[in-house]
């Protein structure tokens, strides 16, 4: 490991402790959006947003800056291209796509916007209407096996290891053995039910947690009534248990 760790370092918030604002998720053309995420490298870029367009908003998937976006659509119907989707649609675009996108009716959408020009990805977008229709695995972390966990991964970048998941966890899960960290940041959106990494974070539907890499966390995590997550790494995700003499 060539980085220290950092200690109770990760940030929650929740969607309705956040502003609305003006943002670029494309060049020349602003949306209303709450900010989740800036990049610490670069002042002003965001990372991650809730974009809130109204019906009969467009763009054209395309920055000068040779950043690649996707977007996940929590409610509403946008069109890319010539795909509709709804909600739990999912689109990688390319920052040379240029493909035109459209809101039929006001949505909701998750942003994530990739460090401008760091990934060099050529200009095909990838489009999945209906992201519950990927066939799910159960996931082994630590050594363990999740059972009763689904995921699905939406995507990974082949170059980077950057990657975007949607996992299920079951009710009443516990953790998988305590305080650990990631190599790489972390970012999760709570779609629907409930879960913390501990005592001070809870989430729950609409709230955003942020796992910077080599911050420990998930002393104490749980779930009761179970929850839908959207999680995204900005390289090769690992979890690595911090031994309990070291906490």
């Amino acid at each position: 490991m060539d980085r220290e760790l950092a200690y109770d370092i990760s940030r929650c918030v929740h969607r309705g402790t956040l502003k609305l604002e003006e943002i670029l998720p494309w060049d020349d053309a602003p949306c209303p959006a709450q900010v989740l995420r800036l990049l610490d490298e670069k002042p002003g870029a965001v990372r991650s947003a809730i974009l809130l367009p109204p019906a009969g908003w467009t763009a054209a998937a395309r920055r000068a800056d040779g950043a690649l976006t996707q977007i996940f659509v929590l409610s509403g119907t946008v069109r890319v291209g010539t795909a509709q989707l709804g909600a739990f649609g999912f689109a990688v675009l390319p920052a040379d796509s240029g493909i035109a996108i459209e809101a039929l009716t006001a949505c909701e959408i998750v942003l994530i916007c990739d460090r401008p020009g760091a990934d060099d990805v050529p200009g095909v977008p990838l489009l999945v209407p209906d992201c519950l229709a990927l066939e799910p695995f159960v996931p082994v972390i630590a050594g363990k096996r999740l059972d009763g966990f689904e995921r699905r991964r939406l995507w990974l970048n082949e170059r980077t290891g950057a990657d975007t998941r949607l996992l299920k966890v079951p009710a009443h899960f516990g953790g998988v053995g305590g305080a650990n960290w990631h190599p790489v940041e972390e970012e999760i959106y709570c779609i629907s039910g409930d879960i913390q990494p501990d005592a001070s974070r809870p989430m729950r539907a609409g709230s955003f947690l942020w796992n910077p890499a080599y911050s420990v966390h998930g002393f104490d995590e749980r779930t009761e009534s179970g929850c839908v997550l959207l999680e995204w790494h900005d390289g090769p995700w690992d979890l690595v248990r911090v031994p309990e003499a070291d906490r």
